[in-house]
Order: structure tokens, then C-alpha cells, then sequence
């Protein structure tokens, strides 16, 4: 049948008006698909993708990769799965190195906290938190955590052991380390860990790590920036309990690793073999097969879980096996690995050694590490790390600094979110003495942090004392008629700026003159010079002179006329006393041990002049107390040295202000001619004041250190 040219028209406008309105309904449906959320990155520096997965490439931004730190805000637009199967959300965001431009891309779910959960006051979980000691910092993340985990179960473990003394004791240098190609900020710059000469820094435990910065140890060791969903697994009590864990757990775990099927040499699934282990050790399997994987990776291809590895040494280790890196570090010229290796072919029936098994080597790794550490007190990841059972410090399963958190993400992943809506978790929770108001910040700063001076100097002049790199402080004085001065100074690190230098103008009197060298990091460093441009000398004054002799009065005056050019007050004369004993016209004794900078000037009477104490490395000193080998300089009001004295201590050898057996260790060597001591160090050696050090000087010493008797200074 035809259709008429209306009927076509009207079927034509009704099929652009559905096709519109199915335009509307499916934008009105993409609009109700998602609810947005906010979150907060929970990573110290994240990547963004351009898709769901980590085969998306990353992000960029004029020419750079977009990064976000720990703590910025994101929006959360939309979710998709990556071939994995593992969560990513899709993001926007206002990006801060583009001038808040907005951006969007996807990252992990796993590094994003999402902020939306709604705490509802809970009077009883409130009480509870109170109880347990929780300070209030902690409570808002707890707070959250509850909102969303009400099964979960938190508990104070209230310490002894103040936060500041902690984080330097847990600074030492080689207790915490960090991966070589960390940013600068996360790398230690103390003594020895840092070569300021190089700008290269020390590796411990191989080649690949080096020293973490105090400012990083603080941040991973306050709890406060790890009480998310995720970060909070370093505090989980790591015990064995048969209604938490399961095989099925174990398999979800070890998935998409070299030990996600059946090992071989068993017949057994490495998920059984897990299991088997927690029931044998007390050890949660879970944490059992994220240390694993934390220590050896997931591929499967290191030296100590092939059964294969021959090293530079010459050795061959065959049929050996470490899963957990037990007793592997590096030492007597050998390798990590090759280490592990000997101490898992030693023979111990507790742990089921030697380890010629991957069975063994699992189940009796798992024994040792519940023996050694869990069943000790150190029952949490991040006490394995952080040791505060028994002696402090010393009985650390790793020295990654980062790795509680490494590993926490491994076993946050090793529960369902089924699980842990459903699991009574029991996360033990450190809280120090003296905690900061807020938690640590991770540093994020970068770029060589080198600003130390290569040269200082001033044209036509030498410094006092003589330059060297690392002293900051330094004295200079010139005529009066020097108005100016050119200074010029170069830094060992080229990225280094230099700030203060060129020509100067003077001022009589005291000009103090910064030299500032600024790192590429932004770290500063001053040099202080202190230039003294002396007063102009009155006698030489041409102006105060007469231009000719005076006329002999004719009568004698009642009073004797003043003259023009005797001036009004005698010159101030600058002197001092002090109650110490001088000896050998250099040397300060009498000082007590204990005696501070402070102190010591108070035992000096000062007239018109000026006492400064120094290091034995020409630092000044202002505080701490006085070691054999510290100098007093005394100088007059315009900087002139008037004296310089040596500090003895009798029996303080070394210089460090104390007697202890140190000392008795550099007398024993001077005796035996092993490292003769002289000047200050020997006069102090020679406790009994016979010209000599003998092995009586050493009984002295050892008396006093015992508390027998006191040596008299």
C-alpha cells in the first residue's frame, strides 16, 4: 500500500523525536549511573593513568607525568575493572603543578580513601576509644574506620618509650633504610651516610639502599598516617585463628604469582602449604605469603626459590631454599642472597632446617619467624620493623623503612570486602609519650641537597680560622682606612646557588656578612663572616692637632688652662681573671667534667673583652659541655685576640666531654705505640700527672668509671 507524503512526514518526525528522547534518556541515565565521592590519596606519590590498569600509559601534563602526594583531594567520577580484575577509579582533580587546571585519569582504588562514609555518635565506641588511651588525633580516622568496619576491633598498645627518642634511635644510621632511587628528602644526611665531597650516599645492605632520612623514619613510624582501610593491616595481630583465615583467602592472595598453582615437589597447592604453615607456627597464612611476596617478589626468579643460584664467589647452591630471606644480608664479602642461602643449609630440627624443601623452607620459615618474632611481642608487621619488645632496636625482622606499609597493602588485599564487613579484625595500635599535636608529614622534596663551599674568599686576606667546607663561621679584621672588601666563593655541587658575595661595603665596627648557598633541593647553608673594620686612631687625627706650638702666657693663670689635645678619658684597657689553672701557658685545666660552655665562661672575669669557645673542629660551641681539646679565644671589643687556651680534661682522651672506656682504648694504644697520642689528648691521658701515660693512668680511669674514686681535675 503507498503512504502518502503526510503519513511520511509525520513517521519521519516521530523517529527524530524518539531518537532525541532516547538521546535525553540515555544522558539522564549516564548522569544517575554514578555518585560521585570524595577521597584522599593515601599514597606518598601516585601515578595516574589514562585508563583502568597499569597497561594504560601514564598521565602527562605539559610534557610531564601527573603525580598526586598523600593527603590531596580527589573526586571520584566513575570505577572500571583492569584486566586483573582489580578496582581503578576514575578521577578529576585540580591539578597543583598546572595552576589548579582540573584533570581527570584513573588510579588504583586501593590508594584512595573515600571520605563519604558518615560516622554516626556512638557513645559506647567513644568510651571505648577513651579507655583504651587512644589520644584524639587518632580518634577521627578511627572514628571513620568504625562508621565503615563496625566488626573491627582497635587496640591502644600504650607505650613506654618517648616518640623523639624513638624516631632518633630509630634513625641510626643503618637501622632504616631506604631504595637508592628514593627522592632526596627520604635519604639520610647524617655523618656517614652522606659524602658531602661526592654528593653520593652510602650503601648498606648491598648496593641499593641507603640511609633514611630522620624526617621519613617519623613519618612511617606515627601510626596516624596509616588508619585507613588499607595501611592499617601493619597493625594487625598477626596470630593464627582458624575462624579468620582460609584457603580460599590464601589462593586470592598468591594470585598472578609464581605460587598461584601446585609446587611441584609436594603435589600440594601453595595456598595448602600456607595453611599448613600458619596452623604449625601460630602465624596468620596470610602474612606468611605477603612476606613472601614482599621479600622475593612475585616472579618466582630469585637465587632463593629456584633450588639454583651460583654467585660471583664460586659457590653453587643447589636444592636450597629461603622463601622469607632469613639471616640474608650482606656481609663477610658475600651477598644477600648467598647468605640466605648458608643460613637455610644450616642443620635445626625446630625449623625443619636444612631447608632442601620449598615445603621446608615455607613451613619452617613460618616456625622461625612465629618463634622469633610474633610469639615475642613483635606480633604486627610494623613491629617487626619498629622493635620495642625487650631491648629496643635490636631485633628488627627488616630494615626497610617503607616495608610495614608495603606489606600492609599486600594484606589488605588478602581479605574480600565481604571479609572485612564480616571479620572481627584485631588491628594492636602503638601510641608513644609525647607525640606531635598532628602526624609527620612524608617529605616530598627532591633535587641534590648539596650546599656545601668548595672556596670562600676575601681578596688580600686570610680567614680566621683557615676555610674548610663544613665550618660556617669566621672572623676577619682590617684597617680602617679598608671601606670595602670582595668576597668570591664557588660550591662543590654546580646546581648550588651562591648567594652574598662580590664587593661589600664596611662600616666601623662589626659587619656580619651571610654567604648563603641554596642546594637544588631549596635546603640553605650560611656562612658567616664577621669583618671588624677598626676605628679611626685619634692620635693620628690630623684634625686634633694644633698647627702651632701655644704662646707662653705672660702672667701665671689661676688655673691651669686644659689642653686642646689631651682627650677626656684614658682609653678602656681590656683584661681578664679566671679561677682555672693554666698549664704550660696553653693549656685550661681544672675544668670539671659536665662543665658546659656556659659554665666555663662563668669562671672568668671579663674587662673590655669578649670569651668565645670553639670546637676542636673550629665550630663555635654555644651549648653542650666542654670536651679536652675545645678552645677558649679571648678577644678584645674590636676582635683582636688577646689569648687562646687549650681545654684539658684529665681522663677525657677522646674529647667527647666523659670518661668512659673509650678513653682507656686510646691509652692502651698510645702504651703499645698503636696511635701515639699528643698535645691536649695527652696531657689528659696522663691522669696521674707524671709526664707519661702508663698502665696506672688506665687504673685511674677505670676507677672512676666504676665509681671507685673520682679523678681530680
Amino acid at each position: 500500500m503507498a503512504i502518502s507524503k503526510k503519513r511520511k512526514i509525520l513517521i519521519a518526525s516521530i523517529a527524530l523525536m524518539m531518537s532525541m528522547l532516547g538521546v535525553l534518556i540515555f544522558q539522564y541515565s549516564k548522569t544517575l549511573a554514578y555518585n560521585e565521592k570524595s577521597g584522599t590519596v593515601n599514597a606518598d606519590v601516585l601515578n595516574v593513568r589514562t585508563g583502568a590498569g597499569t597497561n594504560n600509559g601514564k598521565l602527562t601534563y605539559n610534557g610531564k607525568n601527573v603525580q598526586l602526594v598523600n593527603a590531596e583531594k580527589v573526586t571520584i567520577i566513575d570505577e572500571a575493572k583492569a584486566s586483573d580484575g582489580a578496582v581503578w577509579y576514575k578521577i578529576k582533580f585540580n591539578y597543583s603543578k598546572g595552576n589548579g587546571v582540573e584533570l581527570t585519569g584513573y588510579v588504583h582504588s586501593a590508594y584512595i580513601d573515600v571520605d563519604n562514609v558518615i560516622y554516626t555518635p556512638d557513645a559506647d565506641f567513644e568510651s571505648y576509644l577513651t579507655k583504651q588511651g587512644f589520644p584524639e588525633s587518632y580518634k577521627v580516622k578511627l572514628r571513620q574506620l568504625h562508621a565503615k568496619y563496625p566488626n573491627w576491633i582497635f587496640v591502644a598498645d600504650n607505650l613506654s618509650y618517648d616518640w623523639n627518642d624513638a624516631v632518633k634511635n630509630e634513625s641510626i644510621l643503618g637501622r632504616s633504610l631506604v631504595h637508592t632511587s628514593s627522592i632526596s628528602s627520604w635519604k639520610s644526611l647524617a655523618t656517614g651516610a652522606y659524602n658531602w665531597e661526592t654528593g653520593k650516599w652510602a650503601t648498606f645492605d648491598g648496593s641499593s639502599w641507603v640511609a633514611a632520612s630522620e624526617e621519613l623514619v617519623a613519618y612511617c613510624m606515627d601510626p596516624r598516617n596509616f588508619l585507613d582501610e588499607t595501611y592499617i593491616f601493619q597493625f594487625e595481630m598477626l596470630s593464627y585463628n582458624s575462624s579468620i583465615h582460609k584457603k580460599s583467602n590464601v589462593d586470592t592472595l598468591l594470585s598472578g604469582t609464581f605460587m598461584s598453582g601446585t609446587e611441584t615437589q609436594s603435589g600440594k597447592s601453595y595456598s595448602t602449604i600456607f595453611m599448613e604453615a600458619g596452623q604449625k607456627s601460630g602465624v596468620s597464612p596470610y602474612h606468611l605469603a605477603a612476606r613472601v611476596k614482599q621479600e622475593v617478589g612475585t616472579a618466582g626468579t630469585t637465587g632463593g626459590v629456584t633450588g639454583y643460584y651460583a654467585p660471583s664467589t664460586g659457590n653453587v647452591y643447589r636444592n636450597v631454599y629461603n622463601f622469607y630471606n632469613i639471616g640474608a644480608y650482606t656481609a663477610n664479602g658475600r651477598g644477600a642472597v648467598e647468605n640466605g642461602l648458608i643460613w637455610a643449609s644450616k642443620t635445626d630440627d625446630t625449623t625443619l632446617r636444612p631447608w632442601n624443601t620449598k615445603y621446608n623452607a615455607i613451613v619452617g620459615g613460618a616456625i622461625y619467624i612465629g618463634k622469633g618474632y610474633i610469639n615475642v611481642g613483635q606480633d604486627t608487621v610494623y613491629y617487626e620493623k619498629f622493635d620495642f619488645a625487650g631491648t629496643p632496636y635490636t631485633h628488627q625482622y627488616m630494615t626497610n623503612v617503607l616495608a610495614p606499609k608495603s606489606e600492609a597493602l599486600s594484606m589488605s588485599k588478602a581479605y574480600s570486602s565481604s571479609m572485612k564487613n564480616s571479620v572481627s579484625l584485631v588491628f594492636k595500635i602503638p601510641v608513644f609519650k609525647n607525640m606531635p599535636a598532628n602526624a609527620c608529614s612524608c617529605p616530598t622534596g627532591d633535587g641534590s641537597p648539596n650546599n656545601i663551599l668548595d672556596k670562600l674568599i676575601v681578596d688580600g686576606y686570610a680567614l680566621t680560622p683557615t676555610f674548610d667546607k663544613f665550618t660556617q663561621n669566621y672572623d676577619l679584621i682590617v684597617a680602617n682606612n679598608v671601606d670595602s672588601i670582595k668576597i668570591s666563593a664557588s660550591a662543590i655541587d654546580s646546581q648550588a646557588s651562591i648567594s652574598g658575595t662580590g664587593k661589600i661595603a664596611l662600616k666601623v665596627g662589626n659587619n656580619t656578612i651571610k654567604i648563603v648557598v641554596t642546594a637544588k633541593n631549596g635546603n640553605n647553608r650560611t656562612y658567616t663572616l664577621n669583618v671588624v673594620r677598626k676605628a679611626a686612631d685619634i692620635n693620628n687625627n690630623p684634625t686634633t692637632k694644633p698647627t702651632t706650638k701655644p704662646t707662653q702666657p705672660t702672667t701665671q693663670p689661676t688655673t691651669k688652662p686644659q689642653e686642646t689635645t689631651q682627650p677626656t678619658t684614658k682609653p678602656q684597657t681590656a683584661n681578664y681573671t679566671t679561677s682555672y689553672k693554666i698549664l704550660n701557658n696553653d693549656y685550661l685545666t681544672g675544668i670539671d667534667v659536665g662543665t658546659t660552655a656556659a659554665g666555663l665562661s662563668k669562671q672568668f672575669t671579663l674587662s673590655n673583652c669578649k670569651l668565645t669557645v670553639y670546637k676542636s673542629d673550629g665550630k663555635t660551641k654555644n651549648d653542650g659541655i666542654i670536651g679536652t681539646g675545645n678552645r677558649v679565644i679571648i678577644t678584645d671589643n674590636s676582635g683582636k685576640k688577646l689569648r687562646e687556651f687549650i681545654c684539658v680534661i684529665y681522663g677525657d682522651v677522646n674529647g667527647d666531654g666523659k670518661i668512659s672506656i673509650l678513653d682507656m682504648t686510646r691509652q692502651k694504644r698510645d702504651i703499645l705505640g698503636i696511635s701515639k697520642l699528643s698535645g691536649a689528648a695527652l696531657i689528659a691521658g696522663d691522669v696521674n700527672k707524671n709526664n707519661g701515660i702508663d698502665i696506672r693512668d688506665m687504673t685511674q680511669i677505670k676507677r672512676d668509671i666504676l665509681g671507685i674514686k673520682k679523678i681530680s681535675q
